[in-house]
């Protein structure tokens, strides 16, 4: 997104620049050379038009190929400690080339026809102008791609991603600089059926790199469904909370969710399912018991305050200890470290978290929470 608007910026002062040149340039001449340049207002703001379309679907549809391929062909080297979900980049991109590639291919053909109907509009400043502006910026940003891919690989990317990253900078280049070198040169006198053939097979690489990215990353029903299990999750993060807090100040587990609300937490109420509007189970596994340290004068828990959550997802959510997805369920959801630590109150959900414990499946999922002893402040 960064980069569509810093080139779009660029170009929109490379034509303002240009045009500006060319008005003081034109001051200077006698007025017998002062000649009518034929070119109006509608002109420019059509190939600024094209410019900025064009950039901009062309950036898009890389940010969409390159998070396919990312999402196809994962990487151990790519964890990071935040994930987004819900795609919200792709997303972006896809929904601004849906938006501007139409566009540019609208405005190309109402240009196109335009000149074969005043062919001196072949010969605008303008358009030469813009031509070669829009293809400067739109080149500087498939360079910057390509080196951006050709670094990542360096540092130990999977070959597969670095060749089709590689070959998706290759084949829009070539797109892009080929079809451009064909307008200049184009001969509107003559019909053709070249720019329908152009048109017919940009459109169809845009449709498919589109269909094959929301196949990877999920339809718009996928992301509404993860969004809700996304909030199923912060519900139980946080009556996970509720319940160690209420545990702290009574020493026992609540017997049911009805006795956190309003409880020792002012105008807190229990949240239910977001799309059933049922109530999230929970079950008191183990009560805690404890013990008086004579030596510290201190109460003690002597055994763990066990229980489990539960809701019903409709979607899964499966990664390891490194934050990959997995083919196959991990019901454990964890490489390393004790039963305890898996299964400490203390891990709370926040969105974007990749981390294995909270994965559940597409059906009914239960949480066993467990406060041990070394949690137990002490009265």
């Amino acid at each position: 997104m960064l980069i569509t608007v810093l080139t779009i910026v660029v170009l929109s002062f490379l034509v303002v620049l240009i045009g500006a040149s060319r008005f003081f340039y034109t001051l200077t001449l006698p007025k017998t050379m002062q000649t009518d340049t034929k070119t109006k207002a509608l002109d420019v703001f059509l190939y600024l038009g094209i410019g900025i379309s064009l950039v901009v679907s062309v950036t898009n549809i890389l940010q969409v190929l390159f998070t396919a391929i990312d999402r196809k062909f994962i990487d151990l080297l790519s964890y990071t400690y935040y994930v987004d979900t819900t795609f919200s980049d792709v997303r972006f991109a896809i929904a601004s080339l849906v938006v501007m590639f139409p566009v540019y291919i609208a405005l190309s053909w109402y240009v196109s026809r335009d000149i074969q109907k005043f062919l001196f509009k072949q010969d605008l400043w303008i358009r030469k102008a813009l031509i070669y502006c829009t293809l400067f910026v739109t080149i500087l940003s498939l360079i910057g791609a390509l080196v951006s891919v050709v670094y990542t690989y360096l540092g130990g990317e999977l070959s597969v991603r670095f060749e089709l990253k590689a070959l998706s900078v290759f084949v829009v280049a070539i797109s892009v600089f080929g079809y451009y070198f064909y307008t200049l040169r184009r001969d509107y006198t003559r019909k053709t059926y070249v720019p329908y053939i152009i048109t017919a097979l940009a459109t169809g690489i845009v449709a498919v790199s589109i269909g094959w990215s929301i196949s990877i990353i999920g339809t718009p029903s996928e992301m509404r469904a993860k969004k809700i299990d996304n909030i199923r999750l912060s519900d139980l993060s946080r009556i996970q909370q509720e319940v160690f807090n209420r545990f702290q100040m009574t020493d026992k587990l609540p017997l049911s969710l009805v006795e956190l609300d309003n409880a020792f937490q002012g105008g807190y109420t229990v949240p239910s399912d977001p799309e059933t509007k049922e109530v999230y189970g929970y079950t008191v596994l183990q009560q805690p018991t404890f013990k008086m340290n004579y030596v510290t004068n201190k109460k003690e828990m002597a055994t763990s305050a066990i229980f489990e959550l539960c809701a019903t997802f409709t979607t899964t959510r499966n990664y390891d200890a490194r934050g990959q997805t997995l083919a196959v369920m991990d019901t454990k959801g964890i490489v390393s470290g004790s039963a305890d630590m898996y299964y400490s109150v203390s891990n709370y959900y926040y969105e974007g978290d990749q981390s294995p414990f909270w994965n559940h499946v597409a059906e009914k999922t239960c949480y066993k929470r467990v406060i041990g002893p070394e949690m137990y402040y002490g009265k």
